[in-house]
């Protein structure tokens, strides 16, 4: 039996001063490309997801927090075809920014939703699951994704 490979992701929740929640749309990256998603990155070698989430809220997004600023909200467990992710849900309680899309590569725009755009929208999908369960308290989910 072939041993799975295990990755770490970590989203970020933030809600702007109408409580709708910030979504990117991925392209050029081999998963889930044109289809929109909380903003997230990889957690990298050698840094703590503290560290590295407080660094990439300012690189990716101009978006400037403190630890005490962040609220973990939801770990999941997903099982891909290919690899297992272990994704982190935090949202971003209180932050200074001028938005600003620094990874136009990755991202071809930053949209706001409130949930009810997005509650049937196919290209939305995979966050809607996410945030179900944030919104019903459960803290750990667990997933098998057929396809990405």
């Amino acid at each position: 039996m072939r041993k799975p490979e295990f990755y770490s992701a970590v989203f970020w929740i933030i809600k702007n001063e109408k409580w709708e929640i910030l979504f990117q749309k991925r392209q050029n990256t081999g998963f889930r490309d044109w289809l929109y998603q909380l903003p997230s990155w990889h957690l990298e070698w050698r840094e703590t997801m503290k560290d590295s989430l407080i660094r990439e809220l300012e690189e990716e997004l101009n978006i400037k927090a403190t630890e005490d600023d962040l609220e973990i909200l939801n770990i999941s467990h997903v099982i891909c075809p290919d690899r297992v992710y272990f994704n982190i849900y935090i949202k971003v309680l209180k932050y200074t920014w001028v938005l600003n899309n620094n990874e136009i590569e990755k991202c071809s725009e930053l949209v706001f939703k409130n949930y009810e755009e997005i509650k049937d929208n196919p290209a939305f999908k995979y966050e809607v699951e996410t945030l179900e369960n944030i919104f019903n308290w459960d803290n750990f989910s667990e997933k098998f994704v057929e396809s990405v």
